[in-house]
């Protein structure tokens, strides 16, 4: 009996909602391929603005910034040594422009719309000093002037 009490409430729920135009197998089915499967972009672009703020570190400091806010963390690790889904970027600085700008075919995108003025040259100069015991640790990429 409890359980009749249940699946009524959630039925009665349900039609309380109002309909949002089309049925699940009519949306289901404009989103999907001629075979079944989902249908994907090729080249999926980031359109999201920079968050530039004003330079107030050495140019390792602010690629250690760009890092940060652009969420190469997300892939590459914190400190640039790896992580779950990207290689470790220790000795990798001469391939920074060419990897951020126009991606990479392993699944890193392109980040060219993503970059403030002087971006790839302090990527590059933090990328230097991975792996060396002196490239800068976590700063507040969102503050004008982060905590050291």
């Amino acid at each position: 009996m409890g359980l009749m009490l249940i699946v009524g409430g959630i039925g009665a729920a349900r039609a309380d909602r109002p309909k949002t135009g089309g049925s699940y197998s009519e949306t289901a089915s404009s989103r999907t391929g001629t075979g079944g499967g989902t249908t994907v972009a090729a080249d999926p672009k980031l359109t999201t603005p920079p968050q530039c703020v004003t330079p107030t570190q050495d140019a390792a400091g602010e690629g250690r910034r760009a890092f940060m806010r652009m969420n190469c963390y997300s892939c590459h690790g914190m400190g640039g040594h790896g992580g779950a889904m990207g290689p470790s970027l220790v000795g990798e600085a001469d391939e920074t422009a060419e990897a951020v700008t126009q991606g990479e075919g392993e699944g890193m995108p392109s980040f060219k719309n993503n970059l403030c003025p002087n971006d790839l040259a302090n990527l590059t100069a933090y990328l230097r000093l991975l792996g060396t015991g002196s490239e800068p640790t976590f700063v507040n990429w969102w503050e004008a002037h982060p905590s050291r």
